[in-house]
């Protein structure tokens, strides 16, 4: 299970990575990290809104994790 977990997670990196690589730098958003939970996700993408590395972000629900998109 865990082996399958690492599998899938490593799998959406580098997709989520190959977007980013292909969108405009000004206006996109590009995936900043992965979480198992949906708390801890909004909480770091509140973390970044108040410390000023981004605007504005969205978490985003896939493969029984969730994206940061900031």
């Amino acid at each position: 299970m865990r082996r399958l977990c690492t599998l899938l997670v490593t799998a959406a990196l580098a997709a989520g990575l190959s977007f980013s690589i292909g969108a405009a730098p000004a206006q996109a958003e590009s995936l900043r990290n992965v979480y198992y939970y949906d708390w801890d996700c909004n909480r770091v993408g509140q973390l970044g809104i108040s410390s000023g590395w981004w605007t504005s972000y969205r978490c985003v629900p896939q493969y029984n994790l969730w994206f940061l998109y900031a």
